[in-house]
């Protein structure tokens, strides 16, 4: 995020600066997609259950779709039992008869620290510019993540980023034949 002239009279930020900047954009962004129909996080693993019950990912959001065998599952009420064609989440645990699920779910954000700065975000990388966008907006303006301005921006940027582009090979048939 260095400015393109070298200015000597410019702000400097300390990491930890950068990092909680960078941190509340990246809450917004992840909120707004986990939110959403789209894909781009979702996360997919398979489940060892022992005796009907198994924890859930460590970064567990939500559910996308849990799949026993051949089936997609379908989430089971409170009063009754879960069988091999439903499943039940409660707490940081999920229930079903199955012995392994395949469970497609929605991670939270885990916040970056100075240690993991170096890891890969699960972004596609066209979401570069706007992270620094928002986040030198963030530093300038010292704006925090409640501001509603900066989460509606940040929200309709994502949206546009990504809206139809699992779609985009799709050709539509016309509603009428010759």
């Amino acid at each position: 995020m260095a400015p393109e002239i070298a200015d000597n009279a410019g702000v400097k930020y300390s990491d930890y600066n950068l990092i909680a900047a960078l941190n509340s954009v990246l809450s917004i962004v992840y909120n707004t997609l986990s939110s959403s129909s789209n894909d781009l996080l979702t996360e997919e693993t398979t489940i060892t259950l022992t005796d009907g019950k198994a924890a859930l990912p460590e970064d567990f959001l939500s559910v996308v779709n849990v799949r026993g065998g051949n089936y997609v599952l379908t989430p089971q009420s409170k009063s009754k039992d879960v069988d091999e064609y439903t499943y039940r989440i409660r707490g940081n645990n999920i229930y079903s008869t199955n012995s392994t699920l395949k469970l497609a779910y929605k991670p939270y954000f885990v916040e970056v620290t100075y240690d993991t700065m170096e890891t890969a975000l699960i972004l596609p990388n066209y979401f570069s510019e706007l992270l620094k966008k928002y986040t030198v907006i963030t530093l300038v303006g010292g704006i925090n993540k409640q501001d509603s301005t900066i989460v509606s921006q940040v929200t309709q940027d994502v949206y546009k980023l990504t809206s139809g582009r699992e779609y985009s090979g799709i050709e539509i048939t016309p509603a009428w034949r010759i």
